[in-house]
């Protein structure tokens, strides 16, 4: 009794066979109506290029003839099963690729081919005006400053929907050769002649006077190595603007700080000074009388070597070198001392002027301690204000 249960129940199914890959019924198992086969969706003023890409895409897992109506629904088994399974398909795709805010107003249709007819009838406007205004927008396209692949990209997505959407005329081979030739060159005036005048004049020129007129690919492509040539030019001119404006602000820093420093004064070789006899300054510049200012010390300091060699033999001999501001003044007036109480002491003797110099400065009981008044001594013939 078991086994005649059994032999029943092995006869009563059905033999599965597998489905050959290149029907027109396969369908792969990753398959599934809510999935989106395009990037492009349908918002109502993009039929064309909508229908365009998803019929691409549809016709790439060869399921196109169903939404022409070329696949008529089958009346018997089994193929009606595999063309529901694959009508499904195609409606969920479709309704899928539909912008939500558009979908809320298609009504939902059984049947592939129909709900296919039903959009193409509602968003597909093939009719003059709308031939009109492709034209118009074509013609007043423009760079405007906008890279070549913008504005090229623009003129491509224009050409294509009004070659979508223009009635094709019947005509011999001869003249759709013709016809074609003379569209190519029509677009690649409107796209040389769209170009920002000021970056390819240059190159719009040398295409325009080439017979025949290149491909508009051709065109397009050395269109964008001058645009290319025309970046790097200006990449350079901007760096190199860069770096002459830093250089003469630079520049102008230092004549500033020339101008302002007094270690810069011009010299008149016509003035003399009638306190140390010399000439190039006057007794209002000269450093003996009113001792030595912090530039000329700064001066000094960076000749370590010069300034050890007139330490050591020309101590004595000029006027004290001072590291403070306060002994500047301290010099001068110690300076302006020995000017008025020397009429009868030589300014070129040195050992009198010290000897006066210790003389007032106990008299009046200065804090200069022996040590800075020990330090090195100075006398450069270049030292004149």
């Amino acid at each position: 009794m078991a086994a005649t249960s059994a032999a029943l129940t092995t006869t009563s199914l059905p033999s599965i066979t597998p489905l050959d890959t290149t029907s027109v019924y396969y369908l792969h198992p990753s398959d599934n109506p809510g999935a989106l086969i395009t990037s492009v969706l349908l918002r109502g003023d993009n039929y064309s290029e909508w229908a365009i890409e998803l019929s691409n895409s549809i016709q790439a897992k060869r399921k196109l003839d169903f939404l022409t109506g070329t696949i008529l629904k089958p009346s018997a088994e089994p193929d009606l099963s595999r063309w529901l399974a694959v009508n499904s398909m195609l409606v969920g795709w479709i309704r899928t690729s539909i912008d939500p805010k558009v979908r809320s107003t298609v009504s939902f249709v059984s049947e592939a081919h129909k709900l296919w007819e039903n959009l193409q009838q509602r968003f597909s406007v093939r009719n003059g005006v709308r031939i009109h205004q492709l034209r118009d927008e074509i013609n007043t396209c423009q760079q405007q400053g906008h890279t070549v692949i913008e504005y090229y990209g623009r003129l491509s997505k224009l050409w294509e929907e009004l070659d979508n959407i223009k009635t094709t005329r019947a005509c011999s081979c001869e003249a759709s050769a013709d016809i074609e030739k003379e569209r190519a060159e029509i677009r690649v005036h409107k796209f040389l002649f769209g170009l920002d005048e000021s970056r390819f004049r240059n190159i719009r020129s040398q295409i325009i006077d080439e017979d025949p007129l290149p491909d508009i690919n051709i065109v397009y492509a050395r269109v964008i190595r001058e645009e290319q040539h025309n970046n790097t030019v200006r990449l350079k001119e901007t760096t190199s603007d860069a770096m002459g404006f830093m250089a003469q602000t630079d520049l102008s820093k230092t004549n500033l700080q020339k101008a302002s420093s007094p270690s810069f004064r011009p010299r008149d070789p016509t003035r003399s000074c009638s306190h140390c006899s010399r000439t190039g300054h006057d007794n209002t510049e000269c450093f003996l009388l009113h001792g030595y200012p912090e530039w000329w010390l700064e001066q000094r300091k960076t000749s370590t070597a010069r300034g050890s060699s007139y330490g050591s033999s020309q101590r004595g001999r000029g006027g004290r070198v001072s590291n403070s501001g306060n002994r500047g003044r301290g010099r001068a007036n110690s300076s302006q001392v020995v000017s008025n109480n020397t009429t009868t002491t030589s300014l070129n003797d040195p050992i009198a002027q010290i000897t006066q110099l210790l003389q007032q400065l106990q008299s009046n009981q200065s804090s200069i301690s022996t040590e800075k008044l020990s330090g090195p001594f100075y006398e450069d013939p270049d030292w004149n204000g």
